[in-house]
This record gives C-alpha cells, structure tokens and sequence, in this order.
C-alpha cells in the first residue's frame, strides 16, 4: 500500500539517524519501511514495541535492538501495558519516530487505541526530539485520542515536497518539515 511514497518517507528519516543514537520507534508499515532503508554502517540502538519492527531491526548487520515487552496488541502487532509504559520512562532517547494515523493541526497527533495512545506519549516524553512520519493522506484529519499537541513534535515527514501547500500549515505551527 504506497510502498513508492514510503520509500520516500523512509529515505528521509534514515537520513536523520545518526550512528551512537538511541531511537524509539512506534510500528507500521512507515516504520518498517523505514527499518530496510537504514544504512549497513550504522551503529545504532533502536527500542521498540513492534513485533515487526523488531524482526527488520534485528536483520541489519550492526544495529542493537531492544524489544520493549508486554502484552502484545494483536490489531497493532504492538506490546502495551504498565510494564511497556515503565521502561520507555527509564530511557533516554536522542530520537522518537512514530508512525502516524492522524495528525491535525488544530487536534494535534491522535490515534483510536488506547493502550497505543500510552504507548506514544511515554515515547514522546522519553526523546530529545520526535519525528512523525507517514503518508499526506494522513494528515488534517483525526481520530478519538489525543496523543499531542503539534508543539511537541518536532519534525514532520511525509513523501510530499517540504514546500506543498498541504505541509504549509504544520509548518506555521512550528514544524520542521522533511
């Protein structure tokens, strides 16, 4: 589903990974993609609480990955709960990259699982910066739970050109868009 687009979108933010980071990722397919285009000399920690993701981290030659455990979402392929929630807190991460469902920029950030919703704002607060990623047909529109405001995202990827006019807005809400 849009695999050209998420390329795009994968290529942008692996340009952003830096070796030495620790990174916390969220799940999809944004995410997986992103995990194949990684460069095969990047020396990186990568925490996450994807089923998925973690398998694609785990093929790259030298990054060291961290599955963050609990009870695993069976819709999400995510693990959630307490425990999930508590170790995100103990860690300090230079980057949190989330995939998107929707993001608005009046309602901010939002998703319509609960437990997921947890999940993200724990990432957020445990990350120097946080990166959105995700396709444009996500954005200006929203779902039931809030996970953030727009001031507490720091960059916005999509496939679009930085300079279309659907970004515009985000970008006059403070983002730095890719």
């Amino acid at each position: 589903y849009n695999l050209e687009d998420k390329n795009i979108i994968a290529q942008k933010t692996a340009a952003l990974v830096q070796s030495g980071m620790y990174i916390l990722t969220s799940g999809g397919t944004s995410i997986l993609e992103f995990a194949k285009s990684l460069d095969p000399n990047l020396n990186a920690t990568f925490f996450t609480c994807s089923l998925n993701a973690a398998i694609e981290f785990a093929h790259h030659p030298s990054i060291e990955v961290v599955m963050i455990g609990d009870k695993v979402s069976k819709d999400s392929m995510l693990t959630t709960g307490a425990s999930a929630v508590q170790t995100i807190e103990s860690i300090q991460a230079d980057l949190c990259i989330l995939g998107i469902n929707s993001l608005d920029t009046q309602f901010g950030l939002s998703e319509n699982d609960w437990e997921v919703v947890q999940i993200k704002k724990a990432m957020i607060k445990a990350s120097k910066k946080t990166i959105c990623i995700g396709i444009s047909e996500k954005l200006n529109s929203q779902q039931k739970i809030k996970v953030a405001n727009l001031d507490e995202i720091d960059i916005l990827i999509t496939e679009l050109d930085p300079n279309d006019p659907t970004l515009l807005p985000f970008k006059h809400k403070g983002l730095t868009i890719y």
